[in-house]
């Protein structure tokens, strides 16, 4: 296992979460300027299947996951989808890239023998509960090493867009070829308005951390990342379907909506209270130390192992006994945050499905 950092310093924390609100602005003008209409036969594909819900495999992929985080008076939409390389579809390199796909290649080490893709991404937002109506275009492109290109694999792609709060349909399209393939997806997922939590909180969906870098600044365009996602000068990659090695650390990365700051300090008082349970039952397996934090984004490392008392016995008389760490069996667990906003007393709880193999 590689070794890394597990707790991201409290001084980037502050930089992230002011750098994300300057930045903002800035960041819907490159989006406006990125925003266009969708071709009439992309479209009319997608609208088709918005109203029926029935998807096009053209080019099949999957909606996996999507994740919401704090974009200062909107809402942070990351959405993330699968796909396998036989299906994008690589090719050998051949022609020079062109500006716009060097672009896109910034964290993509190159070599010799190179194999490459291309393809468009529409994202089209609707909201059921407003007046709100985006249509989003990306273009994409990767290049893989011939020699470790694996056609059956199966690769986790991210795109992130702000949103105002609401609740939404998203219909996305995949396209190649001058569009004579065209793979379709649909989903609903509602961002909810934290302003509008008067006097309780709410947790957004919790993922864990593999690995992150800083960057320099944030994306102010809308890209297509795979094997991790971006949000403001992070670099994330996320731990897929929270499956873990026995014995693993892993950092949990949770935003906790509508707090109440200090009048005084403005600063935030969160506790959170982490227990494992086995699926179906109410007794936990493991109870780690209350975590206390001032800031909604909060990003605690856990180790999933137990205590258990051990007994070294002569006929039925105990003669020993002492405390082990343990690593839990392999098996389907859950994550239980017991959350409380300390300043205004209210409360949250949020399960968590997690996989030790």
């Amino acid at each position: 296992m590689k070794a890394r950092n597990f707790v991201i310093p409290i001084l980037i924390m502050f930089v992230l979460l002011g750098a994300l609100f300057t930045s903002e602005l800035q960041a819907k003008q490159e989006q406006e300027k990125q925003t266009g209409t969708i071709p009439d036969e992309v479209k009319s594909v997608l609208e088709q299947g918005m109203e029926s819900g029935e998807a096009r495999m053209d080019i099949p992929f999957t909606i996996t996951d999507h994740y919401y985080l704090p974009a200062s008076q909107n809402v942070y939409f990351i959405l993330l989808f699968d796909a396998k390389n036989a299906d994008i579809g690589y090719t050998p390199v051949g022609a020079p890239e062109t500006e716009e796909t060097q672009e896109q290649q910034a964290f993509v080490e190159k070599t010799q023998e190179l194999l490459q893709c291309r393809f468009n991404v529409f994202l089209m937002f609707k909201q059921v509960d407003g007046d709100f109506q985006k249509e989003v275009f990306i273009p994409a492109g990767f290049q893989v090493n011939k020699d470790t290109y694996d056609p059956e694999k199966i690769e986790m792609y991210s795109t992130g867009y702000i949103l105002p709060a609401g609740k939404y349909q998203l219909a996305m399209g995949i396209t190649q070829n001058n569009y004579q393939k065209i793979g379709t997806q649909y989903f609903e997922f509602e961002l909810p308005d934290p302003a509008a939590l008067k006097d309780e909180i709410k947790a957004a969906p919790a993922f864990f951390i593999d690995d992150t870098q800083k960057m320099e600044q944030p994306e102010t365009k809308t890209y297509i990342h795979k094997g991790f996602f971006t949000y403001s000068i992070l670099k994330i990659k996320p731990i897929l379907k929270n499956t873990f090695n026995s014995g693993q650390t892993s950092e949990i990365f949770l935003y906790v909506m509508g707090g109440t700051p200090d009048p005084n300090t403005q600063r935030f008082d969160f506790s959170v209270n982490y227990q494992v349970l086995k699926e179906g039952e109410e007794q936990p397996l493991i109870r780690f130390a209350e975590g206390n934090y001032n800031s909604p984004i909060i990003i605690q490392p856990l180790k999933f192992e137990r205590t258990v008392l051990v007994q070294k016995k002569k006929g039925d008389e105990v003669i020993e006994e002492k405390r082990e760490k343990r690593d839990i069996e392999p098996g389907q667990y859950i994550l239980r945050l017991d959350i409380k906003d300390n300043i205004s007393g209210a409360t949250a709880t949020k399960d968590v499905e997690i996989n030790i193999k």
